[in-house]
Parts: structure tokens; sequence; C-alpha cells
């Protein structure tokens, strides 16, 4: 038996040291076919998909989801010999990754020459790194990195936020505190994450990184997406009873809750069930607020059945279009395809919206909530009306984010977190 390795060295001549892991299209144990997508990963520039360079069985995943892998490294293996029914009953254990660093407070950002580079020499830099220096409107050339041969790492753009919120007032910077506080370890109340209409548990893969070491969290795979593709639901309600059966079956019995969209809404049903305590809320653009939708963008999202039809309507989405990673359309085409939703979402669809209008309403849910309750919303959401937000009660705190459209975690994830976070403090 021989396995073969899974790696990527390169993505269209762009220059990179590691990618992002974002998602893989098959599980350990199942077929796969010459050309077929196996994962698709990203560096600074875009996203990437890698295939399969020949027929056989997905025998290891090394990287998961969500962690950095070196240019070259092997990402996986496929096998000639299908493995046996033990074997391909339990995945196998990743690679043991470096355990994260710890955030220590952050002295002065040490300038260039300082770090040991020329002005004007190539910065070198994680995609993660970079992604998140620019959302944080920091200069990658003011950072010390601490990776090898002075490689900037996730780390060291903390490093600068946190010394950025040590600054006395008087040095305070125009740009707001993005650096989020992680839990107290003692902490032992999860953070759920549920995503929202046509997405999947993915849709968190930016925040996470930033919501601290020390949190608990679960992101789950709504029925009719992802992983839970056939598991049928048709309502609100229905999403909300099958999210608290996972929470019984995993043994949770609090929570703090966040969602979004179609998420937000599920997650204010959890809170009527009354199964699962809820400790705090995070809203992100939710649904149910008030009737108006764009129901343009539901049918595009369902209905495109190529990678430039789905692009223009993921644009709908975004504050900023040009801020989609090039080739993320195709990568969502493509995992549409493989799991076979399509038809899904079209029948929840159905059952959720008619024409520009949603048909069920949490507003209600929203008034009898007695816990630690943020709402976070792009003013220029053109998928919901941020308006829909000037309806909340007056305990619940509301953020209106400049630029950001209906997708806050991918836009302005550091922001995300830091109100995750806040919220989360706020109900110790």
């Amino acid at each position: 038996m021989a396995n073969h390795p899974i790696s990527i060295e390169s993505a269209g001549g762009e220059y990179m040291e590691s990618v992002l892991v974002v998602a893989w299209a098959a599980k350990p144990g199942e077929t796969v076919k010459a050309g077929q997508l196996l994962v698709t990963v990203e560096t600074a520039k875009a996203a990437t998909e890698v295939e399969a360079d020949r027929d056989g069985w997905l025998a290891e995943i090394h990287f998961r989801e969500g962690q950095e892998a070196p240019v070259g490294a092997v990402l996986g293996t496929i096998s000639d010999v299908e493995p046996q029914l033990a074997a391909s009953a339990q995945a196998p254990t990743p690679t043991p990754q470096p355990a994260a660093p710890n955030l220590e407070p952050a002295a002065a950002i040490a300038r260039e020459t300082a770090a040991g580079r020329q002005p004007g020499a190539r910065v070198v830099a994680s995609p993660l790194a970079r992604r998140l220096a620019r959302q944080a409107g920091i200069d990658l050339a003011d950072l010390e990195g601490s990776g090898p041969n002075g490689r900037i790492k996730q780390r060291d753009v903390q490093k600068a936020l946190d010394g950025r919120a040590a600054r006395p007032p008087t040095e305070a910077v125009a740009a707001p505190l993005l650096s989020p506080q992680p839990a107290p370890k003692s902490s032992s109340v999860p953070i759920i994450l549920l995503h929202g209409f046509g997405a999947d548990r993915s849709a968190w893969r930016q925040v996470l990184p930033l919501l601290g070491k020390d949190v608990d969290t679960i992101a789950l795979d709504l029925p009719r997406h992802g992983a839970n593709a056939s598991v049928a639901a048709d309502g609100v309600d229905h999403l909300a009873y099958w999210v608290s059966d996972q929470f019984e079956a995993m043994g949770i019995e609090e929570a703090h809750v966040v969602g979004h969209s179609l998420g937000g809404a599920t997650a204010l049903a959890l809170t009527s069930i009354g199964r699962v305590a809820v400790r705090s809320l995070t809203l992100l653009a939710p649904g149910g607020l008030g009737p108006e939708i764009n129901g343009g963008f539901i049918a595009g999202l369902t209905r495109s059945t190529t990678a430039a039809a789905l692009e223009r309507w993921l644009h709908v989405m975004l504050g900023d279009p040009s801020s989609l990673p090039q080739g993320y359309a195709q990568a969502v085409l493509r995992q549409m395809e493989k799991i076979g939703n399509r038809a899904s979402l079209e029948m929840l669809a159905s059952r959720l919206f008619s024409g520009d209008t949603q048909l069920f309403d949490t507003l209600s849910a929203l008034g009898r909530i007695a816990v630690p309750t943020r709402i976070v919303w792009g003013r220029s959401d053109r998928v919901i009306p941020a308006t829909h937000a000037q309806r909340a009660p007056d305990f619940v705190a509301v953020h209106l984010l400049s630029g950001v459209g209906h997708v806050p975690q991918m836009e302005a994830p550091a922001l995300t977190a830091r109100l995750i976070m806040e919220t989360v403090r706020s109900a110790a």
C-alpha cells in the first residue's frame, strides 16, 4: 500500500511561506477521483483549491481547518488501497501543532531598522498575520517578526494590538482597539457559533483565532448546511430544536451563543425553548427583526451554477465587494456541488422567505431576553436592512459598523471578536 502526499508548492506564482487551511472537501476514508477538489487553502492574496492528482482514498489529514501549514508540507495523503473498516471509522490524529504562544503585553512597536530589516525590503509574514494587520490598520513594516528569519506571525500582530491598548490616553491612536481579551481560564461555559443561510461553520474561521486560546468554542453546521446537509429542517424553530438537541448530546447545559443572520434568528428561538441556559447573546445582522430581506440575493445564492454568477451575488453581501478573496466563489460552488445541498437549501429558503419577505419573527423573543445581548450590524448591509436594529429593546447594545455589509465576521473579524468577548465578559 502506497500513500501519496497532498501538498501545495505555490499559488499562481505568488510568493508565500505558508497557507491557511480553510476547508477539507473529503473525510478520511472517503474515495477520491483525480481532479476532485480535496482542500481549499488561503494565501495572503487568494483562496486556492488543491485537487487530487490520482484516484484512491483520502487516508490522512495532517493539518486541520483553521491551521497554518508551511508551503510544501504534506497536508494529507491519498492511499492506493481502501483503508480497513476499523481504521476508516476513526479519523487519524492530526500532526501535533505548536501550542499557541502567550500574548504578552507589548512595549513600543519597533521600526524596520530596529527589526533588522533594510528600509524598503520585502516584509515576510504569514497570510493570517497579513490579513489581521490589514484589518487592524497596522503597517507590517513597523513590526518585529518572532518567526524564523524575522517572519511576522499572528502573535506579532496581536502583540502590536496589545501595545496599542497599553498606551496612555494621550498616546492613543485614532484606530479603535480591536484586540479582544480572553475569557478567564476558570470559565467553563463554551461559546457556540451559528452561521447564516447558505454558509457553514467555516464562516467563523477568521474570528475563532481572535477569541483567545483559553476560550472553549464550538462552531456548528446547521441542518441542510455543511456536514449536516442531509439533516432536514423546515424553519427557524426546527433549527433551534436541532441545536438544542446537539447541546444535550454534548452535555452542554449553558452557553454563550453567537449567531449570524439565520444563525442569529436560530439563537433567539433557542432562548424560547428553555432546555439550555443561554448566558449571553451576540447577534450579527440577525434575521427576523423585520420583514424585509433581499430575496434576489437568496435566490442567487442557491441557484447560481457558475462561479462568475455566484461571485456577483457574493459581492452583494459585502460593504466593499473588492474584499472578496480571489477564488472564493469557485470554492463555495465546488463545496455546494460536493455535498449536494442546492435543492435542500432552496427548500429551506421557500419555508423561510417569500420574495423579499422574511416569514419568521424573532422580535418578541428578543424582548423576553434577560441576559447580556449585543447586536452587530454593518451599515452597508444590502441583504437585511441595518435599520432593523432600531427595533431592538433599549437593554440591547447595538453597534453599527461603517463600511461593513452583511458579514461582520468576514469584513471586520477583529472588531467582531472583541465585541463577542465583551458580551461574554459582561455575563460573568
